[in-house]
């Protein structure tokens, strides 16, 4: 690579989490799920994958918050939003969790990770 090129970005650095997260919400074909249903203890900890899936393939169950979603199961994103509790925010509180798992702080980057460990991952 030439010197002078970008050898290294984060998401947050390239795009702007709350437009990516307007452009997903205007997609049916977006989903989302995450290892265990979201509560108060584990928002902090938890980092979604998002999928786009063939219409064939579209899910219909509990939003992430919901006790009977089952682990690693995909939702639509604006079931998701929607259904966000709302002690956790509602759904802007699913919007601040997500742009926060698109994000790395200062916090995390020198003291609560000091690693590249926080991903974002995309199927």
């Amino acid at each position: 690579m030439p010197k002078g090129a970008l050898l290294h970005a984060h998401l947050d650095a390239t795009v702007d989490p709350e437009t990516l997260l307007s452009l997903a919400l205007k997609h049916p074909a977006i989903h989302i799920r995450v290892p265990e249903f979201i509560t108060a203890d584990n928002i902090k900890t938890i980092c979604p994958t998002f999928k786009a899936l063939p219409h064939a393939e579209y899910a219909d169950g509990p939003g992430v918050t919901d006790q009977a979603y089952t682990p690693n199961t995909f939702v639509t994103i604006q079931k998701a939003r929607g259904t966000f509790y709302s002690s956790l925010g509602g759904s802007k509180g699913f919007d601040n969790w997500i742009c926060s798992t698109m994000t790395i702080n200062p916090a995390e980057a020198y003291g609560t990770h000091n690693t590249i460990a926080k991903v974002f991952p995309i199927l």
